[in-house]
């Protein structure tokens, strides 16, 4: 099976994300899943990214339990409902989400993954695209929160308002 990446243009003071194409993802992921500080795939994975902002003098991201959580709930929604995007069946973005999670943010960005179990995958691969790159590496964003369910990867970026 071959991974998949999308993402979501960086929001500059908006609150409504013009979200990729929606596509089918692949049949169920395992059931495995994390999205907190304590999850050993995610902490490798924020260890990562981190390191890599600080080698450009960026800050490190800072975590946030609630965009963790916000990013966890839309893995396992994609999981659940066998899609793979930005905006869920419902319709509903990523800036709905975090809204709807009590987050205040004036910019906002999301990246999105299946087919990676490791940390370190899922990394190179998001690296290894000029857009997500562009999400990892913008100085304007200070938070982020990360969730993985099965094989499906969600990360949460913003600067909270």
């Amino acid at each position: 099976m071959r991974a998949r990446v999308a993402l979501v243009p960086l929001l500059l003071l908006a609150l409504s994300i013009g979200a990729c194409s929606d596509r089918a993802g692949p049949p169920m992921a395992p059931l495995l899943g994390g999205g907190t500080a304590d999850d050993a795939s995610v902490q490798a994975f924020v260890t990562l990214v981190n390191t890599h902002r600080q080698s450009l003098g960026l800050g490190a991201l800072v975590w946030d339990q609630t965009a963790a959580d916000v990013a966890l709930a839309h893995s396992r929604d994609m999981v659940a409902r066998g899609y793979f995007g930005h905006t869920n069946p419902d319709g509903e973005t990523s800036a709905d989400r975090l809204s709807a999670a009590g987050i205040r943010f004036s910019v906002a960005g999301e990246n999105i993954a299946f087919g990676f179990l490791a940390p370190e995958d899922v990394f190179v691969a998001w690296m290894n695209s000029p857009d997500h790159r562009e999400n990892i590496e913008f100085a304007g964003f200070t938070h982020h929160g990360v969730g993985r369910f099965g094989t499906y990867w969600t990360h949460v970026f913003f600067t909270p308002r």
